[in-house]
């Protein structure tokens, strides 16, 4: 296994995690937003909506970061700053 093959098994390791954690919320939540809407009303979407836009937020920025770290590991920019 090549050196950068190990330092990219962490960030897409974490990824994963994250993802498995938060999907199963938004998907609760946009099963808890359509049995409101029928029987409570619409007083309690706008923070079920608050929460979906929040947790798909955090999947978008950890799918970010972790192109963004792989890019620095392809790139070598931490033997770069190992020489210093």
């Amino acid at each position: 296994m090549q050196k950068t093959t190990k330092k990219k098994v962490a960030p897409i390791v974490i990824t994963v995690l994250v993802i498995a954690y938060m999907a199963p919320m938004l998907v609760i939540i946009l099963w808890a937003m359509g049995l409101m809407d029928r029987e409570m009303g619409t007083a309690v979407l706008f923070p079920l909506l608050c929460w979906l836009v929040v947790g798909g937020a955090v999947i978008v920025g950890v799918l970010k970061a972790l192109g963004q770290r792989l890019r620095e590991i392809d790139g070598g920019e931490e033997e770069d700053a190992s020489q210093y």
